[in-house]
């Protein structure tokens, strides 16, 4: 009987893990006080909470404690199972201080809805974003009074989320169609109504930038005639694609103004509902205006130059990247006797004679891969079959983008001025051979003339066959250029060779490269031989200690000069000659007469100086932009 008079707790029955543990728990302690001694009203709701799949929590009380289901626990996280019984307050301290407003109205008895409240919770020991969706709902007990309040929510943060990255993703794919360099465009239904236009697109038609919502007929009526009206049309009956290159289009770009003629690359691409209908087009492309415009300005360029290259007097080819001959010029197949089909991509090597048709190929192929000039001299078969010599230079070609496209400008016929030079050379050998024989004879009666002389006098004839001999080594040099110049460094080098074999002679060299006329080249020569004579024997080549340092500069005041400089150091002691002897004498005559230059002569104290100052006429010397050491 006693047992009867229990209240019963059937109201926990069931309920998973959250009905088990309700029923474990240790309520002494708690503010809602121990389960037999719950109101009926609580009873009823916790009843219905536990037994729902929804999440669902309660709370309850002064203290507003906090029951809650299975449904519930997910969204606690760290926090279950020990927030069972505690205040609201304790239970989601962290936003309290965002739903609290929502709590004091429930607990007014003012219900309140919320869809994907933004929340920052800290159930898992760390603060994160979260969403829920959540109702707030008055609970009286059976006094009538508000004793509580009851919460159906469901979190929304994966929803939410995934519905910000898709925006997120459209507003990408948005600015992507914005921005995209080709123009796009949606159109809708049967009238092919712009939907979507991209700015890109906009700049295509030009000054109309109201065509949204408008039919293509409508907002472009100028295309009119043009095809591209029955091209959509039929694009949305057949759902077949269609791609267009190079398409002309007429637009009126600018208001009140006449048709403008464009070209475009363009793809009309159907878009199909799931059973496969064609709902709209989608309008795709690039304005290729200036790339048609370039290939045309291209080909009339190179239709130019085949007509120029067919009149002109050398032949004139062009290869690919790769050596494949595309063009050969109207005069190497009169030249040759070839044909385009005997003669274009590597046919043209058969005229080339078969003893230099391996390295001259390999020259070329070599030119192809460093993408560098070509220079070739070899025999060429004419059409009568004889051979004749011929100079081949190539240039590379390159993009303006810098792409390599192979090499081109000629082949000359050579042979004629091949015979001049030959004969030519064998004049200059003959020359030389007879001035060399002449400076033999010369220095031989010398000899003969003047072995009677005293051993007192025996220094002169030593130093007027020196001279012969450096003029000899002078002839040397020019002749190894065929008397059309000399480098000056070469000339310098030749005369004081002598003094250089000897190692206690040093002698530093230094001065721009710098090529010289025949006549300036031996004055110089015959300067520098009498000034290393007499340092060998009084100045600073006359001890182990001395140095001479021969340097020279190129000025352009009104008209460019050489100024070459010799100067001796740490040799003896210098002291002016009380006369001018013959070598000081040629220096000077040789100088001013030969070449119209002068001569500063000084005896300082540190050695010898002698400064040359020699004009340099057009034919007189070339300057390059780089030095010699």
């Amino acid at each position: 009987m006693h047992d009867r008079l229990v209240p019963s707790l059937d109201f926990l029955t069931g309920g998973g893990e959250m009905g088990a543990l309700m029923r474990a728990h240790d309520w002494s302690s708690s503010p809602l006080g121990l389960p037999e001694h719950w109101p009926q009203s609580l009873r009823a709701v916790v009843s219905l909470m536990l037994t729902s799949k929804f999440p669902m929590f309660i709370a309850w009380g002064p203290q507003l404690a906090f029951l809650y289901n299975d449904g519930y626990r997910p969204i606690f996280g760290a926090k279950h199972p020990h927030a069972l019984g505690l205040p609201f307050h304790e239970v989601w301290s962290e936003i309290w201080h965002d739903i609290e407003p929502l709590v004091t109205k429930a607990l007014a008895g003012e219900a309140t809805y919320h869809e994907d409240l933004h929340l920052v919770m800290e159930r898992n020991g760390y603060p994160e974003d979260t969403w829920y969706t959540f109702s707030y709902s008055p609970v009286r007990d059976e006094t009538g009074g508000i004793a509580g309040m009851f919460c159906a929510c469901t979190e929304t943060t994966h929803e939410v989320k995934s519905r910000a990255a898709l925006r997120e993703e459209q507003d990408r794919l948005r600015e992507l169609f914005q921005q995209a360099p080709g123009f796009m465009a949606m159109l809708r239904g049967r009238e092919h109504v712009f939907e979507l236009a991209n700015d890109a697109y906009l700049q295509l038609v030009g000054h109309r930038r109201d065509i949204i919502g408008k039919s293509a007929r409508e907002a472009l009526p100028e295309i009119e005639g043009q095809g591209f009206f029955e091209l959509l049309d039929n694009v949305y009956a057949t759902g077949q694609p269609f791609v267009g290159r190079s398409v002309r289009v007429g637009l009126q770009r600018k208001p009140e103004s006449p048709v403008e003629e464009r070209f475009v690359d363009v793809i009309y691409q159907p878009i199909t509902d799931r059973e496969g209908r064609t709902t709209g087009i989608f309008a795709e492309g690039y304005d290729v205006t200036e790339r048609v415009q370039a290939e045309e300005s291209l080909r009339e360029s190179e239709a130019r130059f085949r007509n120029l290259a067919d009149h002109a007097p050398v032949m004139v080819w062009v290869t690919e990247p790769d050596g494949t001959c595309t063009y050969l010029s109207r005069s190497w197949y009169e030249f040759t006797g070839q044909t385009p089909e005997t003669g274009l991509g590597f046919g043209w090597l058969d005229a080339v004679h078969p003893d230099d048709r391996s390295w001259s190929g390999e020259m070329f192929r070599t030119g192809y891969a460093k993408q560098e000039p070509i220079r070739v001299e070899y025999r060429l078969r004419r059409a009568d079959g004889t051979y004749r010599w011929a100079i081949d230079a190539a240039a590379p070609r390159f993009g303006e983008d810098g792409t390599y496209l192979g090499h081109v400008g000629s082949v000359l016929d050579i042979t004629d001025r091949k015979q001049i030079e030959e004969h030519r050379e064998l004049l200059i050998n003959e020359l030389n051979h007879r001035v060399k024989n002449t400076l033999t004879i010369v220095q031989s009666m010398a000899s003969q003339s003047l072995k009677q002389m005293s051993e007192e006098n025996r220094p002169k004839v030593q130093a007027f066959e020196d001279r012969l001999f450096a003029l000899a080594r002078a002839h040397d040099v020019l002749t190894r250029e065929n008397w059309e110049g000399a480098e000056l460094r070469e000339i310098i080098n030749e005369v004081v060779e002598p003094y250089l074999r000897q190692k206690t002679k040093h002698i530093e060299i230094e001065g721009p490269r710098l090529r010289l006329i025949p006549r300036i080249a031996l004055a110089i020569a015959m300067a520098i031989h009498e000034l290393a004579t007499n340092a060998a024997k009084y100045g600073a080549l006359s001890v182990p200690s001395g140095c001479v340092f021969i340097t020279w500069t190129v000025t352009s005041h009104n008209a460019p000069h050489l100024e070459l400089r010799w100067q001796e150091r740490d040799g003896p002691p210098v002291s002016p000659p009380t006369r001018r002897g013959f070598g000081t004498r040629l220096i000077e005559r040789s100088l001013a007469t030969d070449v119209g230059g002068n001569v500063r002569l000084t005896y300082e104290p540190a050695g010898v100086v002698c400064v040359m100052d020699i004009p340099l006429s057009d034919e007189g010397g070339m300057l390059e932009h780089h030095t010699h050491r």
